[in-house]
């Protein structure tokens, strides 16, 4: 099984990483030296247009990165449910991350700040306190992660 996991982890990184180039290609600004390649390629391929296979090759990546994201999942919840261990302390630092978000999400605000610009004041109130949710998030788990590396040193420093 571990050996069938590692061959199509490397066939998707592969595809992933040809699919990259293949997009970074195709979506170029107009009036590059690509553009001019481009134009000539799709010449030659008459009966296919540019932007019906920009569009099949993101369909194609968004179905790669559901199968990832799938057996991501399914692969996490096997190895959490063969240990309880495992099950309790994901248990533990999902409630904790909730309660993050939670806390973020009272002290977030919808206003608008008197020196905002223009792109902000148009933005619906959800979604400036859905951004302020996650600006506060982050400098509460910034600030959890650089008090925990603190003790840490702090301990080593101690323990000597």
């Amino acid at each position: 099984m571990y050996k069938i996991a590692k061959y199509a982890s490397i066939a998707l990184g592969v595809l992933g990483i040809l699919l990259w180039i293949w997009l970074s290609v195709l979506y170029t600004p107009a009036g590059t030296p690509v553009e001019e390649v481009k134009n000539n390629f799709w010449n030659l391929w008459g009966a296919v247009s540019f932007q019906g296979l920009l569009s099949f090759t993101l369909y194609f990546t968004y179905f790669i990165v559901a199968i990832v994201l799938v057996s991501v999942i399914v692969s996490a919840s096997l190895s959490i449910a063969s240990s309880p261990k495992a099950l309790k302390k994901t248990l533990i630092y999902t409630g904790a991350f909730v309660l993050v978000l939670l806390v973020a999400y009272i002290f977030s605000s919808g206003s608008v700040e008197a020196n905002a610009s223009e792109e902000v004041k148009k933005a619906s109130e959800s979604v400036r306190k859905g951004v302020s949710t996650g600006l506060i998030a982050l400098y509460l788990l910034v600030a959890v992660a650089v008090v925990a590396l603190v003790a840490s040193n702090v301990k080593k420093a101690l323990m000597k």
